[in-house]
């Protein structure tokens, strides 16, 4: 950048001019390396000049380079020149590499083994870290730094050579590892690519389904059917307070573990986790009560330390939490939070704790919530610790004093002896079943009008106690709940389903054509939904898309009759629907009946899509995810910035709800 003298004439014609002497190891002397150049054209005060020289430097040169300022007369005939940068800041040395560092050397540190022409053995898993070191190739020198990457992932810069980094695979399988160095000058060189093979996922070290016994029975003991490494831990459960339930996650015929609150629990007789080490907990929670501090999970050794799955309630808030004491005796615990939904849904948790990044990472319903929580690099938690407990955990890390009893139901709760990848954490939460690939949902409602009077319908199926009961005029006529449209509906208190997780509903519906033909075109009805704070969170809504003119049957004149299609998504305070709609569409041609149609609507949170069926055929689907709220369940009307409005007119036979997102072979057709 060239400057005018303070007080010089304006404006400045100014140039720069360059002196390049390189280094004569023989002599050793300086001499003129280059015959001195300078910036092309004139400049102004404070402009950043360049030049060129006229011919190349040498590669492996040492020059040195100084500078000063010219400053023309109007007619640029004549200058003055500048002290150079020689005698006020001193010269500048460089050298010239035009060579690019070679291929740089990688050496596996383990447990990962580079693959051969014959051999490309498995090891580690995804979520396992390896060591690798990255070295200069073959006689190469000037590396500073590297770069390195995994196909499919992002580039890293790691300074210093040689450099050894810890790498964790995301998925199994080959893995391709490109490496390049870098030298002072900035450029990269050619790249080194190796492969290795990442063993499948190390199986979980303990898991129980809680389906061992019958409410009530003297069953006391839920076993342990995880499949990896190490010894089985079976859980006994306590004297009192708990007992099996009928209503387990995976639904028919499933059974889980209930607890009362205050002193059921269920342990194991010996360690299972070693907490110093990754590791990661999973578990399907129905809580009763949500008014007090709840523990899901937790173990806790003799010094505090230890780890817990649990609820605060003060927060109203999920935790993953991580315990451990420092080279002076304190102890410390970490958080991974989210906030909690409501009581008396199925809700999936998981908590991971990775040893060699630090951190803490808490997921729900398969989704992680925020940004990992990092630890310190010193936490560490010792590697003796205390039992499994189900259901309640220690009081200020005091070992034997237990409080925060889970009030509600436990199910399907696994742990590994590995970090949890977010391809495991959607797959938990999706609870497919093993043999056959399926979703398992759980029916957690389910109301038939058949045979039904009175002001309610009780759900006699399911064992979850929820009852309907009617508002309006709306009513139960022993084969259907009959709505007019007008103030009609029935409800029952909620959520029933876990907003942000996902979920099935399904509705037998039969629309009053009488009433639909006269309303206009984009009008919509809830036929069934869940309500939130803005709006209807879900529902499946009834829409007339417009109006077609047939020839009267009964005159010479023109019936005007609507168009109407089903349609699963949810309206907000603003009126604006989001949400899937039907392909098809129904013209109701003059003489048209209505029957009754099953209309099934899949919401899948682990995708973040919607799909609705009418019978068994799938007839819409995309993108969309609820609004999570703690509204109740209603049939027959939606609730929209403050008011009820979108009244269904015609007859409801059957309405049903699933935790989980059934698979399309399952959707009823009738």
């Amino acid at each position: 950048m060239v400057h005018a003298a303070a007080g010089g004439a304006q404006p400045a014609l100014l140039k720069a001019n360059f002196v390049i002497q390189a280094h004569q190891t023989s002599t050793p002397a300086w001499v003129a390396a280059v015959p001195a150049p300078s910036s092309a054209g004139t400049a102004t005060d404070g402009q950043e000049v360049s030049a060129s020289v006229a011919t190349p430097l040498s590669d492996g040169t040492l020059y040195r380079m100084a500078a000063s300022t010219w400053s023309y007369t109007s007619d640029g005939t004549q200058h003055v020149s500048s002290p150079s940068t020689a005698t006020t800041a001193g010269w500048c040395y460089f050298t010239v590499d035009t060579t690019a560092p070679l291929a740089p050397t990688v050496t596996f540190g383990g447990p990962y083994t580079p693959c051969g022409a014959d051999d490309c053995a498995a090891h580690g898993g995804p979520g396992v870290p390896g060591t690798f070191t990255f070295s200069p190739g073959a006689g190469d020198s000037g590396v500073v730094a590297y770069e390195y990457w995994l196909a499919g992932s992002a580039t890293v810069e790691v300074p210093g050579s040689p450099a050894t980094v810890t790498i964790a695979p995301s998925s199994e399988g080959t893995a391709a590892l490109t490496v390049r160095a870098q030298d002072a000058t900035g450029a990269w060189g050619a790249q080194t690519q190796v492969l290795f093979r990442v063993a499948p996922p190390a199986p979980s070290v303990g898991l129980w389904h809680f389906d061992d016994g019958r409410p009530g029975d003297t069953s006391t003991v839920a076993a342990d059917t995880a499949t990896g490494a190490g010894d089985r831990h079976a859980a006994a459960l306590s004297a009192t307070g708990a007992d099996w339930s009928a209503q387990g996650r995976r639904g028919d015929g499933d059974e889980s573990l209930a607890l009362d609150g205050t002193s059921g629990h269920a342990a194991t007789d010996s360690q299972v986790l070693d907490p110093a080490s990754s590791f990661a907990v999973s578990a399907w929670v129905f809580p009763f009560d949500l008014t007090q501090d709840r523990t899901v999970l937790s173990q806790t050794g003799d010094d505090g330390s230890g780890f817990a799955l649990s609820y605060a309630a003060a927060d109203h808030a999920w935790q993953f939490t991580y315990a451990w004491h420092d080279t002076g005796g304190t102890r410390h615990v970490a958080y991974a939070r989210a906030t909690a939904g409501a009581e008396r849904v199925w809700t999936q948790l998981a908590g991971s704790y990775d040893s060699v990044a630090h951190t803490l990472t808490l997921y729900m319903n398969g989704r992680p919530q925020g940004s990992p929580t990092t630890l310190p690099a010193t936490a560490a938690a010792q590697a003796i610790s205390g039992d499994v407990e189900f259901g309640r955990g220690t009081v200020g890390g005091a070992a034997g004093s237990y409080g925060a009893y889970w009030h509600g139901l436990l199910d399907e709760v696994r742990v590994w002896q590995r970090t949890l990848s977010a391809a495991d954490a959607v797959q938990e939460a999706r609870l497919e079943d093993p043999a056959t690939g399926a979703v398992d949902v759980a029916r957690v409602a389910a109301w038939n009008a058949a045979g039904a009077s009175g002001t309610t319908l009780p759900d006699t199926t399911t064992g979850y106690g929820r009852t309907l009961t009617t508002e309006g005029g709306a009513l139960l006529d022993g084969d259907s709940l009959v709505l007019d449209g007008v103030d009609d509906a029935a409800g029952t208190p909620g959520p029933v389903v876990d907003d942000s997780g996902s979920f099935t509903v399904s509705v037998v519906a039969q629309p009053d054509l009488s009433v639909i033909a006269g309303k206009p075109d984009g009008w919509m009805g809830q036929v069934a939904g869940q309500s939130s704070a803005d709006g209807s969170a879900w529902g499946i809504w009834y829409q007339v898309v417009g109006h077609e003119d047939f020839p009267d049957p009964d005159s010479d004149g023109t019936l005007s009759v609507p168009v109407t299609t089903w349609l699963l998504g949810r309206m907000g305070n603003d009126g604006a629907f989001t949400g899937v709609r039907s392909q098809d569409v129904t013209e109701w041609t003059p003489g048209s009946v209505s029957l009754p149609v099953r209309v099934t609507g899949v919401l899948d949170a682990q995708a973040g899509t919607a799909s609705l069926f009418t019978g068994a055929a799938r007839t819409g689907g995309g993108p969309f995810t609820p609004v999570p709220g703690a509204g109740d369940l209603i049939v027959g009307k939606a609730h929209v910035n403050g008011a009820w409005t979108a009244y269904f007119p015609g007859r409801v036979t059957s309405l049903d709800v699933w935790a989980g997102a059934m698979s399309d072979t399952r959707i009823p057709s009738a």
